[in-house]
């Protein structure tokens, strides 16, 4: 769902299923942004957005949750006060996805 309606909408997008999966794209492409999902088997969100800004800094990681935003509040102010996510999405806003990526990629180049 992601992947289409981000290619639609003209941007460059890459699916990763795993870790591994991350890694190999973060190095080998110059990528602005990063949706994670604080949700993923057998992959840990606060882990991979770290090792997302190590290989690149300047990569904007987004944390997306199902989770209603109280439920999950602790998570986001620890990553988000760490520097390691920019941003928090609730799914719920994914409806605008397009949108809602345009903002942020706008406000990282004003």
């Amino acid at each position: 769902m992601f992947k289409d309606i981000l290619d639609q909408s003209g941007y460059e997008t890459f699916v990763a299923q795993n870790e591994q999966d991350v890694l190999s794209i973060i190095n080998r492409e110059a990528v602005d942004l990063v949706y994670v999902d604080l949700e993923m088997p057998d992959l840990n969100s606060r882990a991979i957005s770290n090792q997302i800004k190590r290989v690149n800094p300047n990569t904007i990681i987004v944390l997306i949750s199902g989770y209603p935003p109280h439920f999950v509040e602790d998570e986001i102010k620890s990553t988000i006060g760490s520097g390691i996510v920019d941003k928090f999405v609730d799914k719920g806003e994914l409806s605008n996805l397009s949108i809602i990526t345009e903002q942020i990629l706008s406000e990282r180049a004003n």
